[in-house]
Parts: C-alpha cells; sequence; structure tokens
C-alpha cells in the first residue's frame, strides 16, 4: 500500500513538540537538525508502544534515514511529529513520518529503516513470526495503530 505521507490524516500516533529558541539557526528558523531530532522523538515514543504491548522481546536500529525538507517553521510555535507503520519486512520494517506546523502544514516527511537487531551477535535477525504479524497488521491499518 502506497501512502502520502505528507497527509495528516494516515497517521494514528502523534505527539506535540515545542519548537525552540535554540534550534534557531542563522537564517532565522528552526534549523534542519531540529526537524530531524522531532521526528526522532515521535519514532521512539511510537516504537516503544509497539515494544511495550506484550509481544516476544525484540530489538531494532536505524539503517536508514531519508528525509524530505518541504516548509519552514520558525519560533515561537508547535509542531505536530507524526508516525506510522508503512512496510513490514523478514528484518526490516520501514517507519513513515510526517512533521506539521502549528496551522497543520507539512513540514517535512520521512521515511527510516529499522532493522531487526540479534542482541547476541549485533547482526540483522529475522523479526519473531508472533513480532512480524503485528507489524504487519500496522503497516496494513488504515492509521498506523491496531486494527
Amino acid at each position: 500500500m502506497a501512502f502520502d505521507l505528507a497527509d495528516r490524516g494516515i497517521y494514528g500516533f502523534s505527539t506535540t513538540e515545542n519548537l525552540r529558541f535554540a534550534d534557531v539557526d542563522a537564517n532565522g528558523h528552526i534549523n534542519n537538525g531540529a526537524f530531524l531530532e522531532l521526528l526522532e522523538n515521535v519514532r521512539v515514543a511510537f516504537l516503544r508502544q509497539i515494544v511495550r504491548t506484550g509481544l516476544p522481546r525484540f530489538r531494532m536500529v536505524v539503517g536508514r534515514i531519508e528525509a524530505d525538507f518541504k516548509r519552514q517553521m520558525f519560533y515561537p510555535g508547535t509542531a505536530v511529529a507524526c508516525c506510522r507503520l508503512i512496510e513490514a519486512h523478514d528484518r526490516k520494517c520501514i517507519v513513515g513520518q510526517g512533521l506539521f506546523d502549528g496551522e497543520g502544514n507539512c513540514t517535512a516527511v520521512q521515511k527510516v529503516i529499522m532493522v531487526s537487531l540479534n542482541e547476541e551477535t549485533h547482526r540483522a535477525t529475522p523479526f519473531d513470526p508472533v513480532v512480524r504479524a503485528m507489524l504487519d497488521r500496522l503497516a496494513a491499518s488504515k492509521d498506523g495503530l491496531e486494527p
């Protein structure tokens, strides 16, 4: 299923983030690095929610981040950072994210490949079948949450 990551309606999970003066760059807008931090905050919160649903223990690490910056944001203000699963595979899943300013405009989208990690070998490993089934359900759902 293809998702338009700039569409706020595809995300069931979000956090509201305060824009900080410390994130303003020499051009007077919020620095691109701060966009990535805001998106990391929501991604970690989303993944923690999945891990804590009683599934067998599993670990994931970031394998790739692909970000598109669409619009500036300015201090002071807030942003809504959104996250959902968009694909699940044997050893990885793909997380889709959107960042929206206080007026609801999409300011950035991002795809993150999360790799399943064996804690002993630190190598990629297949997801446990129960975990994989949950990831498949999340990716197939309308808003990225358990149907």
